[in-house]
């Protein structure tokens, strides 16, 4: 039974200026604005969420049946983009394709993050989403000043020391992963290991209340079918939308629910009985996701979904993802990432966890990348609608100008 929490934050109007530990802060709404971005940011943008798809349909493949997923695939790909900002020649060209950058120049994709990062942060006053990146190198090896400029002023990244001591330099990346996260995610990596030369890390944090909060005495309890066919008994959320857009198909039926200023919100995919998850993956793209998102009619909406948590941890799996892709050098001594050191370099390891809470209120939501390199060798009815999360179901949080996809999930089994 494979869950593939699919929980797409589009990363581009999350907040936490002015917020203390999160959402919630008690303050008025401001009213939504769009996030302008130039044609090749928007295309940019586009890809981005194709990787999304792509990469979220291969872990779900990966995972045995009736695994829960949840993950950041926004997260991965700026912390392998701020990575292979350090690239160069055949290395860094399978890593802008793997990453859906192949048709842009190294400072189209810098211009992006160094456009996007700032005004997600800052779209909507009354929902916190932050996100943070540092570089990290051990005294032996020497960085290049325009590779560290350039993920200073595009991705917005610290620039620190790793210690050469394993167990010293993990009680510090997992102490910047605890900050960052806001204690959700405290720890990345059980140790550093000597080898590794180089870390790069990226984290999100997320935390949004809904628009129209759930009330708890609208709480019922009532059956999820899970992948297998069987039925456990779980707390559902309840709530009626006057003016809701759901869309609805053979395959599906999907709606959004909003948080804050509505610049966020959480979409829930939910296949019809006898549509796999899978299936909906399978044909999941940024023109179906657009649908998924804001297509549809207009109902009042009997909405009720479960209240739910999950975690989720990414290790060997997200090296074997992106080489199925196409990124392949960059892990082997032929990689060239001389635009970040001469000395050579190769990616070593991929770690990724992720963590959500949904309950009445709303969703807080965490993710953290974990990239470390080492040195290689020389060489309807009517206009009334029933939207019932209670099987099976995909869901995202997104950002609604941009469409960025921060977080995605399939949540398949209680």
């Amino acid at each position: 039974m494979i869950i593939c929490n699919i929980l797409m934050v589009a990363a581009t109007l999350l907040s936490a200026c002015g917020l203390e530990e999160g959402g919630g802060n008690g303050k008025t709404p401001k009213e939504r604005e769009d996030i302008p971005l130039t044609k090749v940011q928007q295309q940019i943008g586009y890809n981005a969420n194709s990787f999304t798809f792509d990469f979220l349909e291969a872990a779900c493949a990966k995972e045995a049946e009736g695994t829960n997923l949840f993950l950041s695939p926004f997260s991965i790909q700026m912390a392998l983009a701020m990575t292979a900002a350090g690239a160069a020649g055949d290395t860094q060209q399978e890593m802008y394709s793997a990453l859906g950058f192949d048709n842009f120049t190294g400072e189209d994709v810098s211009g992006f993050y160094r456009t996007l990062i700032p005004a997600l942060q800052g779209v909507d006053n009354t929902t916190a989403f932050e996100i943070a990146n540092s570089f990290w190198s051990k005294d032996c090896i020497v960085i290049k000043d325009d590779y560290k400029n350039d993920i200073r002023g595009s991705f917005f990244a610290e620039v620190r020391t790793l210690p050469g001591d394993p167990q010293t330099a993990a009680g510090q990346v997992n102490g910047w992963c605890n900050e960052k996260t806001h204690g959700m995610i405290p720890k990345i990596v059980d140790e550093v290991p000597e080898s590794t030369v180089v870390a790069l890390m990226n984290a999100i944090y997320f935390k949004g209340m809904w628009e129209d909060p759930f009330d708890k005495n609208l709480n019922t309890q009532d059956k999820f079918t899970c992948r297998n066919g069987n039925k456990v008994t779980t707390t559902f959320m309840n709530n009626t939308f006057e003016n809701a857009r759901v869309y609805n198909d053979e395959f599906v039926e999907a709606m959004s629910v909003p948080y804050g200023n509505g610049a966020f919100a959480m979409t829930l995919v939910v296949p019809r009985t006898g549509v796999t998850p899978e299936k909906v993956l399978a044909g999941l793209d940024a023109d179906t996701w657009a649908d998924y998102r804001d297509g549809g009619k207009t109902y009042r909406t009997y909405f009720s979904m479960p209240r739910f948590d999950e975690e989720y941890a990414a290790e060997k799996l997200c090296i074997d993802i992106l080489k199925e892709m196409g990124m392949k050098k960059a892990f082997t001594s032929a990689a060239d990432f001389s635009a970040m050191s001469n000395t050579p370099l190769c990616i070593d390891e991929i770690r990724h966890k992720a963590k959500i809470k949904v309950d009445e209120e709303g969703t807080e939501a965490a993710a953290v990348t974990y990239i470390g390199m080492r040195e290689t060798s020389v060489g309807p009815v009517g206009n009334i609608f029933y939207f019932k999360a209670d099987r099976p179901f995909l869901y995202f949080i997104s950002e609604r100008s941009t469409g960025a996809i921060l977080f995605a999930g399939i949540k398949q089994s209680f």
